[in-house]
């Protein structure tokens, strides 16, 4: 692996780092919680983040927005590499898969 693909592999790993962190609000805290009350999520209003629905939507899109763009890194890591004729491991691709694979279940799960 050349040095640019190892960068641009290691800059979406970091950019999946920073989408990990709202990831986890919304999946694991955030909508849980919010499914336990009897009101709308969009009704509910807090002291601390107000609207809440808007809040849960925000951590989404936030999520989103950042794991796609890891998931981009991460292609134009591997394309770059390929083009270069360089080596890669198959554990060094599958690692990521598999978290992309794992953050995307989570999220479908946390939407139904």
């Amino acid at each position: 692996m050349d040095k640019k693909s190892l960068y641009l592999y290691y800059y979406s790993m970091i950019v999946y780092l920073f989408g990990s962190v709202p990831f986890i609000l919304y999946a694991v805290l955030i909508k849980p919680i919010g499914a336990m009350y009897h009101e709308r999520p969009f009704q509910t209003v807090s002291p601390v983040f107000g609207n809440f629905g808007v809040y849960e939507e925000g951590l989404l899109v936030i999520a989103l927005v950042l794991i796609i763009l890891s998931i981009i890194l991460f292609i134009l890591s591997l394309g770059h590499n390929r083009a270069s004729n360089g080596k890669i491991s198959n554990r060094t691709i599958i690692a990521p898969v598999l978290l992309y694979i794992f953050t995307f279940a989570v999220i479908g799960v946390a939407l139904i």
